[in-house]
């Protein structure tokens, strides 16, 4: 039968609403997700027991989607194929988690989803790329639910920074200097390109941004050439 407990902690902050449930059981935590079904909102994480449900602030939402904007834009100037995933539910059962990323993709693992119409992970790949943005509540849970299902990076953004977390042959997290699913790209990069004022429309910044990655980013990713 499926357990839900009532709501622990609520909190609401510049917009954000967060609802922590502990005590849910697996069951319980399925069933939260047929009930709210395809809406996408709330967006939902499970771990060992605590469920939380969140409906972001246009601030989070404004940074995130600036974060996917240049992920997707930096790929494509690469010449990288990839597959954003978005906000996919990831759930492992026997791992005691799920998580549904504010974004995420497959980079190096594009040909082996490519034009499946769901993900299991019994079978498939996690994504190689996720995104957590932090505006008023921690993405703690978020990014152990992450580790637990073997995603290799998770970026974790902030109005005040971006950090990269590479997942190491411990199996834990550790902060990077620069990406391994964008190869070159540095966290101080990323930042720099954030905070550029966006006059011409947010669609020219990420033109430049294009045009940055196969100018500038692809020749050193190459290195020296003889």
């Amino acid at each position: 039968m499926a357990t839900i407990a009532k709501a622990e902690s609520t909190a609401e902050a510049e917009g954000d609403q967060l609802v922590a449930l502990e005590g849910v059981d697996w069951a319980g935590y399925v069933a939260m997700l047929r009930l709210r079904g395809g809406r996408g909102l709330p967006r939902i994480t499970y771990l060992d027991g605590r469920m939380s449900l969140v409906s972001p602030s246009y601030r989070h939402e404004s940074l995130k989607k600036l974060l996917d904007y240049f992920i997707a834009s930096t790929l494509a100037g690469l010449g990288l194929p990839f597959t954003p995933a978005g906000s996919t539910t990831f759930r492992r059962r026997r791992k005691r988690g799920g998580v549904e990323g504010d974004e995420t993709y497959y980079i190096a693992n594009h040909a082996r989803i490519q034009g499946k119409a769901a993900i299991d992970l019994r079978t498939d790949p996690p994504p190689d790329l996720a995104v957590e943005v932090v505006v008023s509540h921690d993405t703690d849970d978020s990014i152990e639910v992450d580790r637990r299902l073997g995603v290799p990076e998770v970026w974790v953004g902030s109005p005040e920074e971006v950090l990269m977390l590479i997942l190491g042959e411990d199996g834990r997290y550790a902060r990077a200097e620069a990406s391994a699913a964008i190869p070159g790209v540095t966290p101080a990069e990323v930042r720099e390109w954030l905070a550029r004022p966006k006059d011409a429309g947010v669609a020219a910044w990420m033109d430049e941004v294009r045009r940055w990655a196969a100018e500038e980013l692809a020749p050193r990713r190459r290195g020296p050439q003889d």
